[in-house]
């Protein structure tokens, strides 16, 4: 792991209590400003005259690379700094990557399949990330890289560190093995990113396996059948494991459309954050009627909390109701705002004099039997 500048102070004379503490000899004017900046790579060991052998080959193996990042257009492969993933985050996703033979009978439809195949979460939409191409054909290749899907071929999993599937208790522990000494040891044998081919057609045992080897610790995986399903699912589970802890997952703030809304549908409004976006988009998905949906930019915050902040104000929302051309299609201007924002309603109504703000459910949940009785009044 990574010194800390805490780690490296208890070798200096002030973090030994030595009578050379803080002699600012290393241009600093104390020894934890010293280790800081060591911690950092702001400054060069050598400025401290103090500094003991253990410490100095503890900084040079601190600047060993944990494990390498290889890269092919737009996708990157390694990188990774940590064990785990609330100890920072981890950097770059698993690549999920499907084989493709030009000479095999299912060319064809396995191509068109691939090229179809999309998959919308959290406001964005997903695609395969590479294809292992054998035989490649120049036209189909040119098809995939239009889709966003990257060709490897055996010079890229060269660059790689292939384990081989066995099972799936052997060939985990072999990959936290790996990990480990590639990120703990700082073992240069095992700095570089791992993948494995899984085979077979089996979605229930294929989708058991490939979840675990995403959590530990594959950087690659690349599948000899092709199923919808389960890069829908996996590509799903990537998404809650390969995020930033410190920054909450939000939705691009816009105006989106369920079952087809008409003049006639209701607008309703909540934040960007990802979980609050989609209890709301899945209360108006269930519903008969049309009805949209105003997303504003909270910075990825609850609706309360975003309240709080004031990441959620009366001239926010109005800017978004205002900027969006789909609204004016809507006859009845009604409003549905969270429970939560009650107290903004006078203020939304101000500045939205045109519409008729209406304070609607606490819990997403409510919101069919809340329409309900709107249209019954």
């Amino acid at each position: 792991m990574s010194l800390g500048a805490m780690d490296i102070f208890k070798f200096l004379p002030a973090g030994k209590r030595d009578t050379n503490a803080n002699c600012k000899k290393c241009g600093c004017p104390t020894c934890m400003m010293f280790a800081i900046k060591l911690s950092k790579g702001q400054d060069a060991p050598s400025k401290c005259p103090f500094l003991p052998d253990e410490l100095i080959e503890k900084l040079e193996h601190n600047k060993k690379v944990q494990q390498k990042v290889v890269t092919l257009g737009h996708l990157k492969v390694g990188g990774e700094t940590v064990l785990y993933r609330h100890e920072k985050t981890f950097v770059n996703p698993c690549v999920f990557a499907v084989e493709l033979d030009s000479q095999s009978p299912d060319y064809k439809q396995k191509l068109k399949r691939i090229l179809e195949f999309q998959f919308e979460c959290i406001g964005k939409k997903y695609h395969i990330d590479a294809v292992y191409f054998k035989n490649p054909i120049d036209d189909a290749v040119s098809l995939l890289k239009d889709k966003g899907i990257e060709i490897i071929n055996d010079d890229f999993l060269a660059k790689l560190y292939k384990v081989e599937y066995t099972n799936l208790q052997q060939t985990v522990s072999q990959l936290i093995k790996i990990r480990t000494c590639a990120i703990v040891d700082r073992n240069e044998e095992f700095s570089n990113p791992t993948f494995i081919k899984l085979c077979g057609s089996d979605f229930c045992s294929l989708c058991a396996i490939a979840s675990s080897l995403v959590c530990k610790y594959a950087n690659m995986i690349i599948f000899e059948e092709f199923s919808e399903a389960l890069f829908a699912s996996l590509i799903t589970l990537r998404l809650n494991i390969y995020t930033d802890p410190q920054k909450p997952l939000q939705v691009e703030s816009k105006v989106y459309e369920f079952n087809n809304p008409d003049e006639n549908a209701l607008v309703f409004l909540t934040t960007n954050f990802a979980l609050s976006y989609f209890a709301v988009a899945n209360e108006l998905s269930s519903l008969k009627c049309g009805s949209y949906l105003v997303i504003t930019p909270s910075d990825g915050m609850s609706v309360l909390t975003a309240w709080s902040a004031q990441k959620i104000t009366a001239e926010i929302a109005s800017k978004v109701v205002s900027a969006s051309n789909i609204l004016d299609k809507v006859k009845n201007k009604i409003i549905i705002i969270p429970g939560l924002l009650a107290d903004l309603k006078d203020e939304l109504q101000q500045a939205l004099p045109s519409w008729r703000i209406i304070v609607g459910t606490a819990e997403a949940y409510k919101i069919p039997e809340f329409v309900k009785k709107m249209q019954n009044a």
